[in-house]
């Protein structure tokens, strides 16, 4: 259609450009929304992968580490994660006086690119003095501020020349650093240096605010780091200071024992008239003398086996042993002593029940020994005449179980809890039978060590004062694999048993 009226043909070019520019604002508004839908996105993933570097982060946290290697995985964490070129985690020394980088990472480069491997090599370890001037990381360390350069000279001044940093910033590909000071609890412990390969002002809002609330948390993870590095150099300087302890009680045990052991014989001897006839008064002073040398030698020896049990060094000679047969040999022993005292003394499963079948035990007789003199001679000490002590054996399980009961003082529920530990000395107890000395405590500390070295357990249970007590301890069946695994971990060892003090 040619022709036709002009203002018909103006009005439709109107319309015509006011449809044009309709459809383009429409595609400009759709590009902003778009634009910033993708903004979103981004902030969105960013957000994401901060949330999900937190929970790695809050993980190495709650691993026992090193100081170094929590710095290690905290910053190839951070860098790989956030897709940053490199980093590298600076702290104080304890007098924070130096600044040494503990662990320097960089993101993506191959291992057989000798300079880059070179350089990292290089960075890792520098240590800074605090007084050095215009330096970056220990101006952020003594400010307390985030600092920015796009030159890696400023915080390697004055370890290197300009010339080599930038060489190595060019190698390195950085283009920016941020230094973050790591704080803890008003502490600054050092400097989070994270390198760019961009400037930061091409950062996303959303990835500044991550490296904010990561600074803090990674100061967390340091302050927890160095309290178990702490915590790590206490123990062992403990356990240094515990063998120091150990040796000197084996030495010094060892020096007294001699000369007391000397003492005793001469007072004996003394005792028995083979100095001459002694005077009731002079009988009485050697008699205490004889009594009281008597129980330092019980306590040197008590000490000794303490020190070789507490630090690993008493082996056990296990074998298959006829725990019935043990405690009928202890009574032998025992028996003058409470015959003397007037206390009845027995082994229920040798009187009554002698046709029950009691299994064998895997056992150190000797050590077992040990343990049934520390029962039967407190029964002794606590039991009046015309008392009983009686010994039962019976089968529990897989454990044989023994038990020690007397008709003696007793114990309060309150003084129960205080037995089995060192120096557990009862507040108030004495010895119902005065010729008995009282101990020193460390007796059922020793008998509860032994018996939990052959696995078994030890208790004890008394109806209250005035009613008996009763010690029961067990020890496991003889099996011959459990036999042939105890002398594969005792193979080699040098034997070094427990140190008799006679009833």
């Amino acid at each position: 259609m040619t022709g036709g009226d002009p203002q018909l043909q103006q009005v439709l070019q109107t319309l015509s450009n006011r449809a044009g520019a309709v459809q383009s604002d429409v595609e400009n508004e759709l590009a902003k929304v778009n634009r910033e839908m993708y903004e979103r996105n981004v902030e969105l993933a960013i957000r994401n992968q901060t949330l999900s570097l937190l929970r790695k982060i809050y993980e190495i946290i709650n691993t026992s580490l090193g100081l170094e290697e929590t710095a290690k995985r905290l910053i190839e964490t951070i860098v790989s994660e956030l897709q940053f070129q490199g980093g590298a985690v600076v702290l104080a020394d304890r007098e924070k006086e130096h600044l040494r980088s503990i662990s320097v990472f960089r993101r993506e480069f191959d291992d057989k690119n000798t300079k880059i491997k070179e350089a990292l090599q290089f960075l890792h370890g520098l240590s800074l003095p605090v007084t050095t001037k215009q330096n970056f990381i220990i101006d952020s360390f003594l400010t307390r501020r985030t600092r920015l350069t796009n030159s890696l000279n400023d915080i390697l001044q004055p370890l290197v020349t300009e010339a080599q940093a930038d060489k190595i910033q060019k190698l390195l590909e950085i283009a920016t650093l941020v230094l973050y000071p790591i704080i803890f609890a008003g502490e600054t412990f050092g400097v989070l240096v994270i390198a760019l390969d961009k400037h930061v002002g091409d950062l996303s809002r959303a990835e500044r605010e991550a490296l904010h609330e990561l600074i803090e948390v990674v100061a967390i993870a340091i302050d927890r780091a160095q309290l178990y590095s702490d915590l790590k150099d206490a123990n062992v300087k403990l356990k240094d200071l515990d063998k120091l302890k150990d040796d000197f009680v084996s030495v010094a045990s060892h020096e007294l024992r001699t000369p007391m052991t000397a003492i005793k014989s001469y007072l004996w001897m003394a005792l028995d008239g083979r100095g001459g006839v002694l005077t009731d008064k002079q009988k009485f002073y050697l008699d205490r003398a004889y009594n009281s040398t008597d129980r330092l030698i019980k306590l040197v020896n008590d000490m000794l086996n303490i020190s070789r049990i507490e630090s690993g060094r008493m082996t056990y000679d296990m074998e298959k042993t006829d725990l019935v047969k043990l405690i009928n040999d202890v009574i032998g022993d025992v028996k003058p002593r409470a015959d003397e005292l007037g206390i009845i003394i027995e082994c229920e499963n040798t009187k009554i029940r002698k046709d029950e079948n009691i299994p064998m035990v895997l056992a150190d007789p000797d050590k077992i020994k040990e343990v049934l003199f520390n029962l039967i001679g407190n029964s002794l000490k606590f039991t009046p005449k015309s008392g009983s002590i009686t010994i039962s054996v019976e089968q529990k399980n897989t454990l044989v179980q023994c038990n020690v009961t007397d008709t003696g003082a007793g114990i309060s529920k309150e003084d129960m809890e205080k037995l089995f530990q060192k120096f557990g000395l009862l507040t108030g107890s004495y010895t119902i039978n005065k010729s008995d000395q009282q101990g020193t405590g460390l007796g059922l500390y020793i008998t509860k060590s032994i018996v939990e070295a052959h696995s078994g357990s030890i208790s004890v249970y008394s109806e209250g004062v005035g009613k008996g007590a009763r010690f029961s301890f067990t020890l496991p069946i003889f099996t011959q694999e459990s036999f042939d695994k105890h002398h594969e971990k005792q193979e080699g060892k040098e034997k070094i048993g427990l140190i008799h003090t006679a009833m």
